[in-house]
């Protein structure tokens, strides 16, 4: 093997290490996302690196992070599924590759790869259990061919970042899901608060509760919270001075 694809593989096997090393030490998708393309950026040597993931209800393409030395590539807008480069390997769950992308029928963002100098591309799908959420997009600044071997490592790369972004969704549903239900736990426990306190039925608790969430513009969660807390202050004098 030579010395530069020695280093290559070297830096994808990093590289994949990383991605794979998010799953339990990042809680936010979007910091993620940023790994992930600066990662992938990094292994492939890619100009502008992006991802794109599907947005189902809208049938559509949304740029979420890129690894960019121009924010115009940023301001490129949502791309519809089975259009452009992007939307037809999301559609069809397969890579392309586009030697100039300037002179491609395809291309739908000429401006931008002309004022970025974006020539050739790599473009994979991000997909676990043959399902596509989203898609990799890697620019070069020169005509490349892009090998059997660069394709198979973004396409490697690309599954490693849907499994990540999966856990990472279904934690973050998890964890809303979890603090749901903790803050109506605390509701019903200080609308009980209340009605012990001040000697009324559930309802009219819920309603005050209501009333000071709208007059303070508080949630209903922060109410709960403070009433809950003032209890067991007022629990703790009680029992240090009786």
């Amino acid at each position: 093997m030579k010395k530069e694809e020695r280093d290559s593989t070297i830096r994808f096997l990093e590289g994949l290490a990383e991605i794979s090393k998010a799953v339990m030490e990042r809680n936010y998708l979007d910091d993620i996302l940023s790994l992930i393309v600066s990662v992938t950026a990094k292994v492939t040597g890619s100009k502008i690196c992006s991802i794109l993931l599907l947005d189902k209800r809208k049938k559509e393409l949304v740029l979420k992070a890129s690894q960019s030395e121009s924010g115009r590539y940023n301001q490129k807008s949502n791309t519809p599924l089975g259009k452009g480069i992007a939307g037809r390997v999301a559609l069809r769950n397969e890579p392309i590759t586009v030697t100039d992308v300037r002179k491609d029928p395809r291309f739908v963002n000429k401006r931008i790869a002309k004022e970025d100098g974006l020539i050739s591309l790599l473009s994979v799908p991000m997909s676990g259990d043959g399902q596509v959420i989203g898609v990799i997009n890697c620019y070069s600044s020169r005509k490349h061919k892009f090998s059997a071997k660069e394709m198979h490592m973004l396409t490697t790369v690309a599954s490693q970042a849907a499994i990540v972004i999966k856990n990472t969704e279904l934690r973050i549903m998890k964890e809303v899901v979890d603090l749901e239900l903790k803050e109506r736990k605390n509701i019903e426990k200080a609308k009980e608060i209340l009605m012990k306190s001040k000697n009324i039925s559930g309802d009219m608790a819920y309603e005050l509760m209501r009333k000071h969430s709208m007059n303070t513009r508080t949630s209903m969660a922060r109410v709960a919270d403070s009433i809950i807390l003032a209890a067991s202050i007022d629990s703790s004098f009680a029992e240090k001075f009786s």
